[in-house]
């Protein structure tokens, strides 16, 4: 056991921290949740060390251990002489789609993938052939690979998700789809920052999913698919705002 166990604090956001858990690990939960409710906002600046440490009443080499840590996930970045601030992700070069502004701009991403991903999934799965089909299962199979390995799976998801808006036949869904590459790896961080203990569990359910979306292609069924799609979305957000990963 370290020698932090008795050193344990309660998270207002996750409740009673396990005794036993480094301390650390607790600071960064906690401001983990802080960032994701909104407290700090996306692209803000994080206050000074002196007074996060006063706030999570730890020392600051903890706070910092807490902070490199969600420098690592990409989901704060330093500025040289500025301080820290909440990232917000970094859009491409060419695309037309803005960072991240805030929590509630996360859930305006959902909102537009549902509006463009649902009618978009309907029609591709009218047009997809056994072999794309079989295309969609293979990139399912390699991400339940890598989920097995512990390992991100973000670049399979977004890959997956672009190949069906390419099968619709419709070039500005496909990069409309494409163009939020940026914001989507941001959110796929974001999920597995939170999940910690429960990713694995969770990431296999979105695996289930797009299976369920895959099954409708097969079926030939643009509604099914449709409605797949944005169960799949929907589940995607609960696990960004309600931290829903961790299923028996």
């Amino acid at each position: 056991m370290n020698s932090s166990k008795g050193n344990v604090i309660e998270s207002p956001m996750r409740g009673a921290a396990v005794s036993g858990e480094r301390l650390e690990n607790q600071v960064y939960a906690r401001l983990l949740d802080l960032i994701r409710l909104g407290h700090y906002p996306l692209g803000q600046k994080l206050p000074s060390e002196h007074k996060l440490a006063a706030e999570q009443r730890v020392s600051r080499p903890v706070l910092r251990t807490a902070l490199a840590r969600l420098r690592e996930d990409g989901l704060i970045v330093s500025r040289r002489g500025a301080g820290s601030f909440v990232s917000s992700g970094t859009p491409l070069e060419g695309t037309n789609f803005g960072a991240l502004e805030s929590v509630e701009d996360i859930a305006r991403y959902f909102s537009f993938r549902r509006l463009i991903e649902g009618e978009t999934t309907a029609l591709a799965a009218l047009k997809a052939s056994e072999r794309d089909v079989a295309e969609l299962r293979k990139l399912i199979v390699e991400s339940g690979k890598l989920i097995d390995r512990g390992t991100a799976t973000i670049e399979l998801d977004i890959q997956f998700h672009v190949r069906i808006a390419e099968l619709s036949g419709n070039r500005f869904l496909s990069e409309t789809v494409n163009m939020l590459r940026p914001q989507w790896m941001f959110v796929g961080k974001f999920v597995r920052s939170l999940a910690q203990t429960g990713y694995g569990k969770g990431k296999r359910h979105m695996n289930d999913e797009h299976s369920e979306i895959v099954a409708a292609f097969d079926a030939g069924d643009g509604s099914a698919a449709r409605d797949a799609m944005l169960a799949h979305i929907d589940g995607s957000e609960r696990r960004v705002f309600k931290g829903e990963y961790n299923w028996e």
